[in-house]
C-alpha cells in the first residue's frame, strides 16, 4: 500500500459559532381567532408560544424587522389577558406562499406575568396532547 495512512483529526474544543439552544419548547396553536397579541394596535395571530416568546403569523414582510423592539403588547388567551409585555425581533421566515413568521422574545418579564404566560403554555400543551391523544383513540 503506497497511500499514507488516515489518521483523525482533533476536533477543536472551542468554535467561534455562538451555540444556539432553545430554552423551551415551542407549543403551536391552533385556534388562532382566541389566541392573539396586540403590538401597537394591530392584532396578530399566534402561531407558537413558549415560555419567554411567541411567534407570529403577518402579511406583510417589512411589518418588523430583527431586533425591532417592541413595547407594551398584549398576549390574549381565551380568559387571560396579560399587558405591558416588552419584546424584541429575534427572527423572522416565510415558506413561499404563506405568511411571514416572526419571532419575538420578551423582555423584562416581571414573575407575574411569567408565571400567567407560563399557564397559558401549560394549558395549550394539555390541550395539544389530549387532542393527540383523541385521534389515536
Amino acid at each position: 500500500m503506497n497511500y499514507p495512512s488516515i489518521e483523525f483529526d482533533r476536533i477543536k474544543e472551542d468554535s467561534p459559532l455562538p451555540k444556539i439552544v432553545r430554552k423551551s419548547f415551542r407549543v403551536p396553536v391552533e385556534d388562532r381567532h382566541n389566541i392573539w397579541v396586540l403590538i401597537n394596535d394591530t392584532r396578530y395571530p399566534l402561531q407558537d408560544i413558549c415560555l419567554d416568546g411567541i411567534g407570529i403569523m403577518v402579511k406583510d414582510s417589512l411589518a418588523f424587522f430583527v431586533e425591532q423592539p417592541l413595547l407594551s403588547c398584549e398576549l390574549n388567551c381565551f380568559d387571560i389577558s396579560i399587558k405591558n409585555l416588552n419584546g424584541r425581533i429575534v427572527h423572522v421566515s416565510a415558506a413561499l406562499g404563506q405568511d411571514w413568521i416572526y419571532g419575538i422574545q420578551w423582555t423584562g418579564l416581571e414573575k407575574e406575568a411569567s408565571d400567567r404566560i407560563s399557564t397559558i403554555v401549560c394549558k395549550l400543551k394539555e390541550q395539544l396532547l389530549e387532542n393527540d391523544q383523541n385521534s389515536f383513540d
